[in-house]
């Protein structure tokens, strides 16, 4: 049972000395909260147990850590029960396994993306991969000339959603070369890669006569900061499960 009473009150930010990581430290300080900071070394499990078990209500681990001890770090948390934001990508299947074991003994949020807007993109997506049922959907995404994955995660999380949407069974074609039409049902997902670009995100939905675009743009790595701290308090005083951003969006507007 969610109580009102609690409040967000420590941030154990796990990957704290990584870029992302700095700025949800920074951002939980400006904010007043008690900051741990978990680097490369660090025994989590250790700094959880530390934890008065009457303040662990209100902890919340945010892991923005490279994958490899993910599964070591959410047991970690499911055996303080401290609830936890997973926002780092790339899991092997035996890690994602662990998030799911750890969910069902504690609150996990899981989010590729921790941009509140992003999810939104997502949202609606799905809403218009309902309304336009047989639109041709592409995907493309801009980003900038160091990042190493492709497509985006976020950009697989928008092509999922339109899929999802639709009943499932469609074919992401991330490239085309030489003979290549297009097959219904597929949904194209590029990557752009160049200059200093945070990131952007367009859906298009095109039907003979009119084409419908979805954009999203980011301009400050700060906003990924206020997303994981939006996801933490959205997950104090919540019983075990899983939840996303899009649960917390559609808090906001129940």
């Amino acid at each position: 049972m969610r109580s009102v009473a609690s409040l967000l009150a420590r941030l154990v930010v796990v990957g704290a000395r990584g870029r992302l990581g700095s700025l949800i430290a920074g951002a939980a300080r400006v904010d007043g909260l008690v900051v741990v900071e978990v680097g490369r070394g660090d025994d989590l499990g250790a700094l959880l147990h530390a934890i008065p078990v009457g303040e662990r209500p209100d902890t919340v681990v945010v892991d923005v850590a490279l994958p490899g001890q993910v599964a070591e770090r959410v047991a970690a948390c499911a055996v303080t029960g401290v609830a936890v934001v997973v926002a780092t990508t790339g899991l092997s299947a035996a890690e994602q396994a662990a998030v799911d074991d750890a969910a069902r003994v504690i609150p996990v949020l899981q989010a590729a993306n921790l941009s509140p807007g992003a999810h939104l993109a997502a949202l609606l997506s799905g809403l218009a991969a309902k309304a336009m049922p047989d639109a041709d959907v592409e995907v493309v995404e801009v980003h900038h000339r160091k990042k190493k994955d492709a497509p985006s995660g976020t950009a697989l999380m928008l092509a999922r959603a339109v899929n999802d949407a639709r009943g499932g069974g469609a074919r992401f074609v991330t490239s085309r070369d030489g003979e290549a039409p297009r097959q219904p049902g597929d949904i194209g997902v590029v990557a752009v890669r160049g200059g200093d670009v945070v990131g952007e995100h367009t859906v298009s939905f095109f039907v003979d006569g009119e084409r419908v675009e979805l954009v999203h743009k980011v301009s400050d790595r700060g906003i990924f900061a206020r997303g994981a701290l939006m996801a933490a308090r959205f997950l104090v005083g919540r019983g075990p499960g899983r939840v996303t951003m899009q649960d917390v969006l559609r808090a906001r507007v129940d």
